[in-house]
């Protein structure tokens, strides 16, 4: 362990929203595999014009999910840096949702579902003790 945490323990807003991390990753895979599989298996599942871009949705499910976990085992090391970057993720996820639910990609109370994860993780990450510890 590193100095620093020894010093000064991770708060637990910040051990809840590290392990909602984890959850967000776990989701992030479990998704874009089940998009592969259905679309080998259910050739419905996936609209016509969007056969193309299953790869890369998974591709990029699984990008996010190994930066959420590489972020959740850094975060003990207190950078401002990787805090303001998974802010920063966070708001593209709520954001890329958005997109989804008003184009039409997706059905509005899965939309609000998956907001879930995201949003608990910016409050346990913005709250007054998280935002003391990162600014150490």
């Amino acid at each position: 362990m590193a100095k620093t945490s020894k010093r000064n323990p991770m708060p637990r807003a910040v051990r809840a929203g590290r392990n909602t991390m984890w959850l967000e990753a776990a989701i992030a895979l479990a998704t874009g595999g089940l998009i592969v599989l259905l679309h080998h298996t259910e050739r419905d599942f996936v609209p016509p014009a969007a056969e193309h871009d299953v790869y890369r949705a998974a591709v990029g499910l699984g990008g996010l999910a190994l930066f959420l976990v590489l972020a959740s085992i850094l975060l003990r090391f207190q950078w401002r840096i990787l805090w303001v970057l998974v802010l920063l993720v966070q708001v593209a996820a709520l954001a890329g949702l958005g997109w989804l639910l008003f184009t039409g990609g997706l059905y509005w109370a899965l939309c609000l579902g998956l907001a879930i994860v995201p949003i608990i993780i910016l409050g346990t990450l913005t709250e007054r003790f998280a935002r003391r510890w990162f600014n150490h």
